[in-house]
């Protein structure tokens, strides 16, 4: 949502029934009581928010409900963002309220740590209640699609697996702290260009395994309080307004229950949002007069309200919509302990965000060792970036944060004790290197820090990864002169998104990713150079060395209204493995300072019996070999040997963040259930496990793997049958190729018409054979014998 426009609210009296008549909202049981005491009017303004910076109990809160106090019905009130409360002046006037600023939310997933998400869910959680607010519009947990994304800084990863246990782990914190959870977007916000517009063509297998995962398990696993619809319309239809996502798949399947709002101005037709299952529209009050995705200057309450009157919105649809906010209402601690105090400095949790910004910092690239650093270096720094260094990113998730508790990077490596030498060029772009300088500079101190920054934010793409040819120029020319003195160059990365690095990576000795990493950014960054901390970070998305290798290059970011998500579920490194493309840094990559060796899987060579268990365990011992303290990221990847369809190379299937001290073993376990071997059958409509040989792959990353084994997945039940679909074999080339012993390649390649079994399609193969043709007891043996062996693949 994009809190910079211009909403209206507008006051109006609604007719009270008698007190002794009327019911007041107390637990779930009065719900229907009070849903039945509503006026037309008031049914229809509930179900709309009450206007931009019109939350009265918050000042500068991202919108609220209505209040209906004659039902005993507060305002609910609620505030960005995902990284930090973000409370701006309100209507009135007034001071901004300031709030911890967390690491954007990329860098939380480079944590690959769901205890430290959870601490992190849970101190936003306290400072939005000390706050009152009531929900926070967050976690953003769309999928990384695309290299230009302008929001990859906001969502979490490109795998659905990392996405759906971070997300889960986030929801649980905040909501531990009674403070609900808006899950957002559902679905599939994957680029800012033509957001509000564009019609996304997505296969079902590729929304189930790709882009549903992460709500799925939230839904299972945390129970946010809210779900926010997205902007785009997905397969013709608009997010918003869509029956089949909203009620069908979030409701029906995954047994959500709380409410479903709108992003802020994203619901084109009122009437249709609340039969499709988008309960609250947001954030209510007239569209803007200049709005071009929406009928200007109208109230989606007087649209409710004459399709009520008319008939076009029946009360059972909209009494359906209003006990669905209901039930979160009754949750808030507004609703149970009235309005809070308003703390103007809620707790402090710098301490929170300077450990999670270092333990998302990924090393990218260390030769001979040159990190860390020693305190007494001093440190030659270059790039304007320096004294600009990004700690957040824009829109709807930028933080407020407290000028006072703001640490630059400078004033961090200053706390750190290090000495910074600055001022000798190349501290903007156009501002040329002052040779004498550098090579005194490179003469005087120890190493060199260049900081390289790109800022991110909500409502633009991103035009290109490209270098700057100055920032390119000016990396070379900082090398050679240190290179000459035998001293290194250190390069930080501040971004929140991939950049190009081959024309430069080759002239650094250290590559620090930092992503945007918060308030305490010079303090975390200082404890990296120094080795106060040991970098743990690894990617949570793949870095493409080039833009145009990335699998939705040619699909990215579509014509005027459409995007077509061409690559499917070869979504970032599901793509670069199984193409066998090689990234500039792959998927699950971050060195350290420390060596972990990786012993054997065990069991060696399981037998999954699918009938009998639901879940297999397997586990690896893996010893820190180095003198220093670690955390390592231990990653499982499945490969499925044989498949009726396509499958990626490998997929992420379990992973585990564990400490080890210098020296220290311990055994990693991890439990796979069916649906980590299963994948998504558009024609089932359900999740598929075929029975077969899969092996397991643990490593430190998804190209740096150190053990696997061969796994069985066994079951009594054939997976073929004469009723299977004769597309089904066509489209499996091992049983296409033994069936096709028996009736020949012309047949079984042959082009068909309706829907023919397998029985069917060796029946009338068969009867052309002369052999066969008058024999059916020879064809019925035949036919066993080969449905016999499709099935021992």
């Amino acid at each position: 949502m994009n809190l910079n426009k211009t909403g209206f609210f507008t006051a109006f009296t609604f007719l009270s029934a008698p007190v002794w008549a009327t019911p007041q909202l107390k637990e779930a049981e009065s719900i229907p009581s009070v849903i039945a005491a509503m006026t037309l009017e008031e049914k229809a303004a509930f179900v709309s928010g009450t206007g931009m910076n019109n939350a009265e109990k918050v000042a500068g809160a991202a919108g609220s409900t209505l209040a209906i106090p004659r039902l005993g019905i507060p305002q609910i009130v609620f505030a960005d963002g995902p990284v930090g409360v973000r409370l701006g002046a309100g209507p009135t006037g007034g001071e901004k309220r300031f709030a911890t600023g967390f690491p954007v939310s990329v860098a939380m997933a480079a944590t690959w740590d769901p205890a430290i998400i959870k601490r992190v869910g849970g101190a936003i959680g306290d400072e939005a209640k000390q706050y009152g607010v009531d929900l926070i519009l967050g976690p953003a947990i769309n999928i990384q699609r695309h290299p230009l994304n302008g929001r990859n800084f906001e969502y979490f990863t490109e795998d659905p697996l990392l996405n759906a246990i971070m997300t889960a782990s986030y929801i649980d914190g905040m909501q531990t702290e009674g403070v609900g959870a808006v899950l957002k977007h559902f679905a599939a916000n994957n680029q800012e260009t033509r957001r509000q517009i564009v019609n996304e063509i997505i296969s079902d297998r590729a929304l189930h395994e790709i882009y549903f995962p992460g709500f799925e398990y939230a839904m299972e696993k945390a129970q946010p309080w809210a779900v926010m619809s997205s902007y785009p319309s997905i397969n013709g239809t608009p997010s918003s307004q869509n029956p089949w996502l909203l009620k069908d798949v979030l409701r029906q399947q995954w047994k959500f229950d709380g409410f479903v709002m709108s992003d802020w101005y994203g619901v084109a037709d009122p009437v249709s949002a609340l039969k499709g299952g988008n309960d609250l529209n947001m954030p209510g009050g007239r569209t803007p007069d200049d709005s071009l995705f929406l009928t200007p200057n109208t109230d989606p309450k007087d649209v409710v309200l004459a399709a009520l009157k008319s008939g076009e919105l029946t009360q059972d649809q909209i009494d359906e919509n209003i006990r669905n906010i209901l039930n979160v209402v009754i949750k808030t601690h507004r609703f149970k302990n009235g309005d809070a105090a308003m703390m103007p400095e809620p707790v402090d949790h710098s301490a929170l965000a300077r450990q999670i910004a270092a333990d998302s910092m990924v090393l990218l690239k260390n030769d001979a060792h040159t990190l860390p650093i020693k305190a007494a270096f001093r440190v030659a720094a270059f790039g304007q970036n320096i004294d600009n260094f990004f700690v957040t990113g824009g829109g709807s998730a930028e933080v407020n944060i407290d000028p006072k508790r703001l640490v630059t990077l400078p004033q961090g490596l200053k706390n750190a004790g290090i000495a910074l030498i600055r001022q000798i060029g190349d501290q903007a772009l156009d501002e040329p290197v002052n040779q004498p300088a550098l090579t005194k500079a490179a003469q005087q101190s120890d190493i060199a820090l260049i900081s390289i920054g790109r800022s991110s934010t909500e409502g633009a793409d991103r035009y290109s990864m490209a270098m700057h040819p100055d920032e390119v120029a000016m990396i070379k020319k900082v090398a050679s002169a240190f290179h000459q003195q035998n001293k290194k160059v250190v390069v930080l990365l501040n971004i929140g998104s991939p950049i190009e690095m081959t024309s430069w990576e080759q002239y650094a000795d250290a590559i620090l990713l930092t992503w945007q990493p918060g308030e305490q950014a010079g303090n975390a960054v200082a404890d990296i150079l120094l080795g106060k901390v040991n970098p743990s970070g690894k990617l949570p998305l793949t870095f493409p060395k080039r833009l145009e290798d990335s699998p939705s290059f040619g699909n990215y970011p579509g014509n005027a209204k459409t995007v077509i998500y061409g690559e499917g579920i070869y979504v970032g490194y599901r793509y670069f493995d199984t193409k066998r493309i090689a990234p500039m840094y792959p998927f699950g990559y971050g060195l350290s300072y420390s060596t972990v060796n990786y012993g054997k899987i065990s069991p060696e060579k399981p037998v999954f019996n699918i009938d009998t268990e639901n879940s297999i365990e397997v586990s690896i011992p893996v010893r820190n070999t180095s003198g220093i303290d670690t955390k390592e990221v231990v990653q499982l990847y499945v490969h499925d040997n044989a498949s009726r369809l396509d499958r990626p190379e490998q997929e992420l299937k379990a992973f585990e963040k564990v400490s080890l001290s210098a020296g220290e073993e311990k055994r990693v376990a991890f439990k796979l259930d069916k649906r980590a071997f299963s994948y998504y059958d558009e024609d089932k409509n359900n999740w598929v496990l075929e029975p077969g040989l899969f092996t397991l792959r643990i490593g430190r990353s998804s190209r740096d793997i150190h053990a696997e084994t061969p796994l069985i997945v066994k079951s009594s039940t054939p997976a073929f049958s004469f009723d299977t679909p004769w597309i089904d074999i066509q489209t499996y080339e091992k049983a296409a190729t033994i069936v096709a012993r028996f009736i020949g390649d012309e047949q079984t390649n042959a082009w068909i018409y309706g829907n023919p079994t397998l029985g069917d399609k060796l029946e009338d193969a068969l009867k052309l054979k002369p052999e066969f043709a008058k024999d059916e007891a020879k064809r019925q043996k035949l036919k066993q014998e080969i449905l016999q062996e499709i099935n021992s693949l």
